[in-house]
């Protein structure tokens, strides 16, 4: 049996113009923490990025292209 699991990653979207964004960490809300948001940027030449909770959880950011 595996001592380790493998977690499904955190993905957000946000709209095509937009340079700055809130968004909620999926694993801080889940295990309780309080204030489970991040703030970030993502320049409007890039299509995507990633940011890091203050808890050190990883969230990718793609720009909605729709």
């Amino acid at each position: 049996m595996a001592s380790w699991a493998v977690v499904g990653e955190q993905v957000v979207w946000i709209s095509p113009m937009a340079m700055g964004f809130t968004v909620v960490c999926d694993r801080c809300a889940d295990s309780g923490q309080s204030l489970p948001s991040v703030q970030g940027t993502l320049p409007l030449d890039r299509a995507r990025g990633t940011i890091t909770c203050p808890r050190g959880h990883e969230i990718r950011v793609e720009r909605d292209g729709r």
